[in-house]
């Protein structure tokens, strides 16, 4: 067991015990899962009810970064609390089990949730047909549009206030206007900038509602080709709901990247994705802005690739596969240049 997972036990021994009032629950060594804005275990938990009745179950915890502030995507307690706002909706999720900001467990916030099994079409272990891939794609779509019809008023309470796309690109300022990125990466970043800024969509044709902010094929859970689960909700807000539809375009666009590690073989392209939301959105959806909110995709990650790559190579936040995705930061730019054009 490594000195992390070690620390982590005993105190999630406690917590299990405490959540079921089973003071001879047991839980299994937690195994560490991938991910960049936390750290993530899954365990085994086996306990007996009060009327002597054993059960078990797999759990996942997730706990925010040590020693960093806890907000936006290290508020893990937000991030529960927006997953459990969504409970018994059509977007498929864990539920929601645990959740506390309280330190006395593991000396920062922390969430529980059930243990889904899934494979993710990027990065995944199976190879999928063209006619599979294709059919999983409409899986994903249609979330995506029932996520986005939800209302959203009465989720404001766990999501927040609504995010304009100006105070979202404001918000990129704050990651891109650093002396210590590499301007290689940020390439002509700038110019990007500028031209979404001059063609931002007039806010009363821009539809308002639930975002995900990182809706993309490795967030996509499948098992035996049926969407299981969609995961990692930190980048979440109310605001604009093509951010995601350009974002999912963003990771099928063959034209966006370097090297095709986070693009499915056989996913549809961008612009059969954007028709296939079309059809299945509750609401209009005008076309025409797809571009903008394409480019901006491009924008956005090209500025957290920036950003985050500083990160690693300055030892605050190590992770090597920042070196080789901002290979494509460049490119992002330009291409979000030509979809503006």
């Amino acid at each position: 067991m490594d000195p992390q997972t070690e620390s982590i036990a005993p105190r999630l021994l406690a917590l299990a015990r405490a959540k079921t009032g089973d003071p001879a629950a047991s839980i299994s060594e937690p195994a560490a899962l991938p991910g960049h804005a936390g750290l993530s275990y899954s365990f085994d938990l086996s306990w007996r009810e009060a009327g002597g009745l054993a059960r078990s179950e797999r759990l996942v915890i997730r706990l925010a970064p040590q020693g960093v502030p806890i907000s936006g995507p290290t508020d893990v307690v937000r991030q529960a609390r927006i997953m459990a706002s969504l409970a018994g909706t059509a977007v498929p999720m864990p539920a929601v089990r645990w959740y506390d900001g309280d330190p006395r467990w593991f000396g920062r916030p922390f969430f529980v949730v059930n243990f889904l099994a899934g494979d993710k079409l990027a990065l995944g272990e199976h190879t999928y047909t063209a006619d599979q891939t294709q059919a999983m794609v409409a899986q994903a779509v249609e979330a995506l549009a029932a996520l986005h019809a939800l209302p959203w008023e009465p989720r404001r309470d766990a999501w927040g206030e609504p995010l304009s796309l100006a105070d979202e690109m404001k918000r990129l300022d704050n990651l891109l206007d650093r002396p210590t990125l590499d301007p290689e990466v940020v390439g002509r970043a700038p110019l990007l900038r500028e031209r979404l800024r001059q063609s931002l969509p007039d806010s009363g044709r821009v539809h308002v509602g639930c975002v995900h902010g990182d809706f993309q094929w490795s967030n996509c859970l499948f098992d035996k080709c049926r969407l299981n689960a969609v995961i990692d909700w930190e980048l979440s807000q109310i605001g604009a709901t093509l951010i995601d539809l350009g974002w999912l375009c963003l990771f099928s666009d063959r034209e966006s990247w370097k090297a095709m590690d986070l693009l499915p073989p056989h996913v549809l392209a961008p612009d059969e994705i954007a028709a296939l939301y079309a059809s299945k959105a509750a609401s209009n959806v005008d076309i025409g802005q797809v571009r903008w909110f394409r480019a901006f995709a491009g924008y956005r990650f090209g500025v957290i690739t920036a950003f985050n790559l500083m990160l690693h190579r300055r030892g605050k936040r190590p992770d090597p596969t920042w070196e080789d995705i901002a290979l494509s930061g460049p490119l992002l730019f330009e291409r979000g240049l030509e979809l503006l054009d």
